[in-house]
């Protein structure tokens, strides 16, 4: 069993790896990256928002990824040949639609559970096309 777990570890590396190469020489400098860091901010401050059911300071959150992951979705349908990168947007504008249904419902761990499938998603096209270096 540790040597399936070894492999299947392995196997997921050089997926992640292999995933970034293909997007390494995408020229990425003319991305908003203050944008992105609102974002980033917004999305560390919505757990600890809906842990502490704090309905109207998760959705300003929310409000925040949301408009960044549409204009993310705008810049990589745009920019051309970076399909998986609008598809991952329009999967985070999805979870984050299950966080607003979920807080409009009052149900905070739906909506937490919801928050973390964003971050995931957040993460996925960070492994894909983050920059090293900028």
């Amino acid at each position: 069993m540790l040597k399936m777990r070894k492999w299947l570890l392995l196997a997921g590396v050089l997926a992640a790896l292999s995933g970034g190469l293909v997007h390494a020489d995408l020229d990425l400098n003319d991305f908003d990256d203050d944008s992105m860091r609102d974002m980033d901010d917004a999305n560390k401050d919505l757990g600890p928002v809906l842990g502490a059911r704090n309905a109207e300071a998760a959705l300003a959150d929310t409000q925040v990824i949301q408009n960044v992951l549409k204009e993310t979705e705008a810049y990589f349908a745009k920019k051309g040949g970076t399909d998986d990168a609008v598809k991952i947007a329009q999967q985070g504008e999805a979870s984050l639609a299950a966080v607003v249904a979920a807080l409009g419902k009052n149900d905070f761990d739906t909506a937490a559970a919801a928050a973390r499938d964003t971050a995931k998603n957040c993460r996925t096209c960070h492994d894909l096309y983050k920059p090293l270096t900028k």
